[in-house]
């Protein structure tokens, strides 16, 4: 059965937003009237059935974050490069895996954060991913370790810590930029890590520009998300 529903995730020590989340059925969504009215891509009907599940999933879920914030039932169009592309009011963020999909929005006016990113995870594809040194530098994992992260999560969460930074920055950035354009420089009361810029990514995103992230075990999955 389909539903949704919400989870808090922390900014601040006194700031929080809700996450909505959308768990559905596979291939619940396609041929039913679930996101009849959303616009699709001018390519959608030639997509495969999952593909076309996963977008509509994600966007399920923002129009119920929206509608939790009281906010009108807006589209969130693909670019060409297949980023979502955000209204001015809020900054927001979209990720899914499996048979859920998650999305946050932040509205810009009333916090002074300009760019948010979040990333869900499986906790089983620890043990999927290889080249750890894609993903970072073995000073990083000596940080995750400090902070008591089991090792055989560490990858998993600096890979989705990284995603999230990553989706953070990009709408500010516009191209591709590698995870090890970003590094994890320390981390805040054991549960705040920040990610330094190592290089120039835009005219907004400068080498040392500073970005923080946090994280959240979710049952049988891990969920991160970056902020700045």
């Amino acid at each position: 059965m389909n539903r949704f529903y919400q989870t808090q995730i922390r900014l601040f020590e006194s700031d929080c937003l809700n996450v909505s989340h959308f768990c559905f059925k596979e291939s619940s969504l396609i041929g039913a009237d679930c996101g009849s009215d959303i616009t699709k891509p001018l390519d959608y009907e030639k997509w495969r059935s999952k593909r076309k599940e996963t977008f509509l999933a994600g966007r399920l879920a923002v129009r119920h974050a929206q509608a939790c914030l009281n906010e009108a039932a807006k589209d969130i169009p693909k670019s060409e490069d297949g980023s979502p592309v955000w209204p001015n009011e809020y900054a927001g963020s979209i990720s899914h895996t499996d048979n859920q999909a998650v999305a946050v929005l932040l509205p810009r006016s009333e916090r002074d954060i300009q760019y948010i990113g979040i990333d869900l995870e499986r906790l089983d594809n620890a043990d999927k991913l290889d080249a750890a040194d894609l993903i970072g530098c073995e000073d990083e994992f000596v940080k995750l370790k400090s902070a008591g992260i089991e090792k055989a999560q560490r990858a998993l969460l600096l890979f989705s810590l990284k995603e999230s930074v990553y989706k953070a920055l990009y709408p500010a950035v516009g191209e591709y930029f590698d995870f090890l354009d970003v590094a994890l420089v320390s981390i805040e009361q054991t549960d705040v890590f920040v990610f330094q810029v190592r290089r120039t990514l835009s005219r907004r995103i400068e080498s040392g520009y500073l970005v923080k992230g946090r994280y959240k075990m979710l049952g049988g999955h891990v969920m991160t998300w970056a902020y700045c």
